[in-house]
């Protein structure tokens, strides 16, 4: 990198200014840039993950992606070279880690086993269950979402293939959809069920078999959060942003109240829901909460 040649004929009060003027550009890119605002929440202080936030920094500093706990008690972070889990008990916190490289996705199951897809080097990706101090092979997958459920985990493959897999990596079931580069996956609170969102549709099953539950959607859906009574999920509408309560076992429906709504996934079954913040989770304010 070339050096930018002296100005001997700048002041220090010059110099000083384009200092400051180009910190505070680059700190405005930088918050641009973030997936939410870091300085209205700090993953640090966070009421629920704050702890566990400062273990997985401390294991992880540069981190590529987390995954939370669906006891929201245990969270995961991985870089190009490993993966870490901290886990937080009643008076201690629990670090693990694994030499683990290229991960993409990772997820936690409701046994508090972490999941993960690796693609080191470009090679074929592989699903690991990482609940021993040696990452356990659960076979070639070209997965690019990956959720915990009850029984295992749902995998979206980038040809659209759904795939359920148990603990011991036995297929449960399958189901093609509609390949798009906005798809996402959301497990239910009692995780029981999975729906495919992103598309502007919403698709939901059967977390251990895939059996579709309801493939229809009650409009141009723009988005999607799990609640935690029943198999109720709020969804949004486009293009007039009309807010439905949606029973997706029954198709019974209500409107619910306009409000900003921050992008969020339920954690598991008592909550919370999780937002990124400093690629570490951050708790979110809940979707149907009044401002």
């Amino acid at each position: 990198m070339s050096r930018v040649p002296r100005r001997p004929s700048w002041s220090w009060t010059t110099l000083l200014l384009s200092v400051a003027l180009a910190a505070t550009l680059g700190g405005t890119l930088y918050f641009t840039a973030s997936s939410l605002p870091y300085l209205a929440v700090s993953p640090s202080t966070d009421p629920t993950f704050g702890a566990l936030n400062a273990c997985l920094h401390a294991a992880v500093p540069s981190r590529s992606g987390f995954a939370v706990g669906r006891d929201a008690r245990r969270a995961l972070a991985w870089s190009t070279s490993h993966v870490a889990r901290c886990r937080a008990d009643v008076d201690a916190m629990h670090t693990d880690t694994w030499a683990l490289g290229g991960v993409t996705v990772g997820g936690f199951d409701d046994s508090g086993a972490a999941w993960v897809v690796s693609q080191p080097g470009g090679l074929a990706s592989t699903l690991y269950r990482l609940d021993g101090p040696t990452p356990e092979s659960r076979g070639e997958t070209a997965a690019l979402a990956l959720t915990g459920t009850a029984t295992g985990v749902v995998l979206l493959e980038a040809s659209g293939r759904l795939v359920a897999s148990d603990a011991s990596g036995a297929v449960g079931g399958t189901f093609e959809v509609p390949v798009s580069r906005a798809l996402r996956l959301a497990t239910s609170a009692d995780g029981q069920r999975v729906a495919v969102t992103g598309d502007g549709a919403v698709r939901v099953f059967e977390a251990a078999t895939l059996r579709p539950v309801r493939l229809e959607a009650p409009c141009d859906v723009s988005g999607f959060w799990w609640l935690l009574s029943g198999h109720q999920a709020l969804v949004t509408c486009r293009p007039d942003d009309l807010a439905l309560v949606l029973d997706v076992d029954t198709g019974a429906q209500d409107t619910a109240p306009r409000a900003a709504r921050t992008p969020s996934v339920l954690a598991g079954p008592l909550g919370p829901w999780v937002e990124a913040c400093d690629v570490l989770p951050c708790t979110s304010r809940p979707p149907l909460e009044r401002p």
